[in-house]
């Protein structure tokens, strides 16, 4: 069973993303998590796009794994995390937890928790897939 962690900042982006479609302005709805050398969170996959979707939630796994995440299921993960509830959210074959921000980025650098954006500044940002 795959595992992936969200913190807050990641739940909270997904959802500002979705609103922001829904006021009719222009985005991706969609963050990359690549973060498998978390000293305590560590993902079991590689890279991950996480897309955030009016939709039922879904998992694609393959060479380019990707989860979509409902509304309900984005404010279902914020409610586990004010509930300090640590159990996962089972979507297919994946494990979806959500970590509290003072817990996930405690021991992290700077550079570590800046936040991406979207996946043009991740390359930039040299966060990105590198050939």
């Amino acid at each position: 069973m795959d595992k992936l962690y969200l913190s807050k900042r990641n739940i909270a982006t997904l959802l500002q993303k979705l609103d922001s479609v829904r006021d009719g302005e222009a985005s991706a709805c969609t963050i990359i998590k690549n973060d498998t050398a978390h000293p305590v969170y560590a993902q079991t996959l590689r890279r991950i796009a996480v897309m955030a979707i009016e939709a039922q939630d879904r998992y694609v796994n393959g060479v380019s794994p990707r989860l979509q995440l409902s509304r309900p299921t984005l404010l279902l993960l914020i409610d586990r995390i004010e509930r300090q509830a640590d159990d996962a959210i089972r979507i297919d074959a994946l494990e979806v937890f959500a970590v509290p921000d003072e817990k996930y980025y405690g021991d992290r650098s700077e550079a570590d928790i800046a936040p991406i954006g979207d996946l043009s500044s991740a390359f930039i940002r040299n966060r990105g897939k590198q050939n």
